[in-house]
């Protein structure tokens, strides 16, 4: 299951038995500006947490018998000044972390170390385009992401002679579905086992600000036409071929097919669970 912190510390019936996840929200701020993010809106605003009681916090973790602490949310935790060091909280009272995170910035060797013991880690990638990951997230590098993923594999063997099991996530668009096999393959030959596409809900303010500023907004996938549509269905069911043959796994979040079924179905396509075959 997983809550909110602030249930955690204010309800003493959660003391009563153990939790598997909470979700700890360090940051709604980010450094990136992807063209898709709410974060791109002006009138977005962003908040940190305040650590202040944070070893308050952690030890009714630890009381609780708090497995795992997914040490993310909606914004960049890795922005956040000192943010390896809370981590290292968790660590000594047994709790394990995960976290999402854009990798867009070179990581020093005390983020590497923190990083390299986590269980799970999420990586926002969209594409392996260089030119169109940039267009589209602004102010990321492919090469800064690979880079950051196998210091962080080589670390977490060397000190802990284990890996963390990474997640490749993409926003899915009508901009980077297209090049999903590669983007799997990719994934695959640096060590990433798992892949998720997620769902796009486009938000008209965003899409207004991206338009005035000269960028291409994208696309939910459903709103595709016809022919580009089967072709993209049929990109999926690759990526997810290439991932299960080279020992991995792609899931689609909820709202992907769901979205893409009806659409098919205003085309007349009665049957689309064989154009996305077992990816569901």
């Amino acid at each position: 299951m997983t809550i909110p912190v602030e249930s955690l510390i204010k309800s003493d019936d959660l003391l009563t038995s153990r939790i598997d996840v909470v979700l700890f929200e360090a940051t709604t701020g980010c450094n990136l500006r992807c063209t898709y993010c709410a974060v791109s809106a002006p009138s977005y605003r962003a908040s940190n947490f305040d650590f202040t009681g944070i070893d308050d916090i952690v030890q009714s973790m630890a009381s609780a018998n708090v497995r795992t602490v997914q040490l993310s949310g909606h914004g960049e935790t890795t922005v956040l000044p000192g943010w390896d060091r809370y981590c290292q909280l968790f660590f000594d009272r047994g709790i394990a972390l995960c976290i999402t995170s854009n990798f867009s910035k070179i990581f020093v060797d005390s983020e590497i170390d923190v990083l390299a013991r986590m269980d799970w880690i999420t990586v926002s990638i969209d594409t392996i385009d260089r030119e169109l990951l940039m267009a589209i997230r602004r102010k990321v590098d492919l090469r800064t992401i690979i880079y950051n993923l196998q210091s962080i594999r080589l670390r977490a063997l060397r000190k802990y002679h284990r890996l963390p099991i990474f997640n490749w996530q993409c926003t899915l668009s009508d901009q980077v579905v297209w090049g999903l096999p590669d983007w799997v393959q990719m994934g695959l030959l640096n060590g990433v086992t798992k892949f998720t596409l997620g769902n796009l809900v486009e938000q008209s303010e965003v899409a207004q600000t991206i338009s005035t500023e000269g960028l291409s907004v994208p696309r939910h996938i459903a709103r595709l036409d016809r022919n580009d549509l089967i072709k993209a269905c049929a990109l999926i069911r690759e990526a997810s071929l290439i991932a299960r043959d080279g020992g991995g796994k792609l899931n689609l979040q909820p709202g992907i097919a769901e979205g893409v079924f009806v659409r098919l179905a205003s085309f007349g396509i009665n049957a689309p669970s064989d154009l996305l075959g077992e990816v569901q």
